[in-house]
């Protein structure tokens, strides 16, 4: 970036957001999914901070000025006032609040580099925050953190270290019986490990500034594999990861100032203030949702959480709205994403011609959860199509990206029974789940045939990749047939938008659903249908919103956040974007449920409906998708390639 232009974007990141934007919970400390601290109110001294779950996890910022303090995070001690707080931005990686009171001005920034050009940096389990104070002829910032961090259970004893880290105090809480990796669940905090506080440092130019830091010694159970955090692969102990954090921390905090500038620049011009609002809030939830760590041949692995939703690791369907984000920020993020379920689909212990759902509950990726996995009885809920499609779909569009299909191939065999399973089962499904499986069973789901339709399509575009001329053209005939069958089945629903089933006899012509599933088309250039069917769409779409949003279908009046910007993006006209970005924008600001950043509310009435802090989030970032010279200038950061994935041990039962 030129000086000039980075002049502008810093001046604009500096502006104020939209004048009444009020995030529901203000992300603080945004790592992995058990290091993940939130801000439930307007003012970050109205309560004490808590982890996505609800549960308090208090972190005590205080100023001492003058002979008076002042409190600057959590809701206690009551009888130390809180500092008249200003405003709050929430930034991609930082966010920074601004307090002024009796002559005193304060900003107080917390900063998370996850920033995948750099996975070292972006794995560490570091939050930075920072302290700048004027107005003070002398000040300190104290800061203290509870036990709370570091367990899961409110009454194990716990056990508190001291010692220097790169000459600041440092202090370590972690319970006195240790056993990672010992558990697993959803609403879950870590129940391993130990909580760090590094600092405070005594005030520099004006500045002070302190660690907030979790060493959780082992992160995932990869089958037969106990696995450490990527930035742990070559046995750096969590003290040194402390003092590399140190060292690097202005250069780092630097480059965080300049990338959501950058960032805040390109989401406005992809989408409006409004839009780069949300994008700005998604941002750090969708990372934190995951966890990065290293296989037995030193590849990156990233696996999810369904947070608040089953607790469920490497989940297929959450993966998949998630993936623009990573198609954007870090192909090698979007391969160490589909990674853990090629290679368990790929083993013998898979009894399935389709797809998994999931690799276990997190952090123990030991086999599918959901539904009975590898022994269940009825395969209607184990979403065969779903899976299946989200995989072709995902691994053609990272294919795209790369233009070879060299990370498919590794797993050809496995891709191509996926393939061979859409084509028998894929236009009309049977009565199964979708990703939507809050909603129930749905036969003949033509969002979902949508899907298949389409990895059809990538399936073919990758076989034309590798030379398999054949084959490609073959999957490409069956695809433009199914799409062409589709438009006539699906045709006749309310106000001109296809209808939810290809069927009549079940549900009545005005009925109607989201075709989130169509973006892949546009942006992947296949051209299968028609520009009519998402014009149509979103000509009914604009007619049925409601104060808070587009429903996800004529059932019920409930959304979803992701799908909704999909859906939004049809067209690529911005009229119809902005005319369903606005009540989302709405819902957000308004919910009275002060929570992480919901994707799934009652559009009606904007209150939460299910699920929070999830990584599905991520797929606000869709629109950068659509703009070939924004998606390849961040993607094209990522210079790191990948190499042999291990495979499951045999001995794995």
């Amino acid at each position: 970036m030129n000086t000039t232009r980075l002049a502008t974007v810093l001046a604009l990141a500096a502006m104020p957001a939209l004048a009444a934007f009020r995030p529901p919970a203000v992300p603080l400390v945004q790592v992995d999914p058990f290091f993940s601290i939130w801000s439930a109110a307007d003012r970050l001294t109205d309560v004490e901070t808590t982890h996505w779950t609800d549960i308090q996890q208090p972190i005590s910022i205080l100023l001492e000025a003058d002979g008076k303090t002042w409190r600057l995070c959590g809701s206690t001690p009551e009888n130390i006032p809180a500092l008249l707080q200003k405003g709050v931005e929430v930034r991609p990686t930082q966010t920074v609040y601004t307090f002024a009171q009796d002559g005193l001005a304060v900003e107080l920034k917390f900063s998370t580099a996850k920033l995948p050009d750099n996975l070292e940096v972006f794995s560490r389990p570091v939050t930075y925050v920072t302290a700048r104070v004027k107005g003070a002829q002398g000040w300190k910032l104290r800061a203290a953190i509870s036990p709370a961090l570091a367990t899961n259970d409110d009454k194990a004893q716990m056990v508190t270290n001291t010692t220097t880290v790169a000459g600041l105090p440092a202090m370590s809480i972690g319970r006195a019986e240790q056993t990672p990796l010992s558990e697993s669940g959803d609403r879950v905090r870590c129940n391993w490990g130990y909580a760090w506080l590094v600092g405070p440092s005594a005030p520099q130019d004006g500045e002070a500034h302190f660690l907030l830091a979790y060493d959780d010694v082992k992160s995932i159970q990869f089958f037969g594999d106990a696995l450490s955090a990527w930035w742990r692969r070559n046995g750096l102990s969590f003290t040194a990861m402390l003092e590399q954090a140190l060292a690097e921390r202005k250069g780092i905090l630097a480059k965080l100032d300049a990338f959501d500038a950058e960032l805040a620049y390109d989401l406005v011009k992809l989408g409006g203030e409004k839009y780069a609002t949300l994008a700005a809030l998604a941002y750090r939830q969708s990372f934190a949702a995951c966890k990065l760590v290293a296989d037995r041949n030193g590849q990156p692995l990233y696996f999810s959480k369904e947070n608040n939703s089953n607790g469920c690791i490497g989940t297929v369907d959450v993966f998949y709205p998630q993936f623009p984000h990573l198609l954007m920020m870090s192909p090698t993020l979007a391969r160490a994403t589909l990674a853990p379920i090629l290679v368990y689909a790929s083993h013998p212990r898979w009894p399935w011609p389709f797809a998994p759902h999931d690799v276990g509950r997190y952090p123990l990726a030991i086999k599918q959860r959901y539904a009975g996995g590898e022994t269940a009885e009825d395969e209607t809920r184990l979403m065969p199509v779903e899976e299946c499609g989200n995989m072709l779909i995902c691994l053609g569009a990272l294919a795209h990206y790369e233009d070879n299909a060299e990370f498919a191939s590794a797993w050809w065999p496995t891709v191509t029974k996926w393939a061979e399973y859409l084509t028998k089962f894929g236009f009309d499904p049977g009565n199964q789940l979708c990703t939507d499986d809050f909603a129930g069973h749905l036969a003949h789901n033509a969002n979902l045939s949508i899907k298949a339709i389409i990895a059809l399509g990538c399936y073919s575009e990758m076989a034309k990749m590798r030379g398999e001329k054949g084959v490609a053209a073959k999957y490409r005939a069956l695809a433009e047939d199914m799409a062409k069958k589709w438009c006539k089945a699906a045709k006749g629903g309310r106000l001109g938008a296809h209808k939810l089933t290809l069927d009549r006899g079940h549900h009545p012509g005005d009925t109607w659903a989201q075709k989130y599933n169509l973006v892949w088309d546009r942006i992947l250039g296949l051209k299968l249908f028609p520009p009519e069917v998402a014009q149509t769409e979103l000509a009914a779409y604009r007619q049925l919103l409601l104060p808070y949003g587009l429903p996800l279908d004529s059932r019920l009046n409930y959304t979803k956040a992701d799908w909704t910007v999909w859906s939004a993006t049809l067209t690529g006209d911005r009229g119809d974007f902005e005319a369903l970005i606005t009540p989302l924008y709405r819902f957000v600001d308004e919910t009275p449920d002060r929570i992480p950043f919901t994707d799934w509310y009652w559009a009606d009435n904007g209150r939460y409906r299910g699920f929070r802090a999830r990584s599905v989030i991520g797929g606000i970032f869709i629109p950068a998708l659509y703009d070939e010279s924004i998606w390849r200038k961040y993607a094209g950061r990522d210079k790191m390639k990948t190499g042999a994935y291990a495979p499951l041990n045999n001995t794995d039962k």
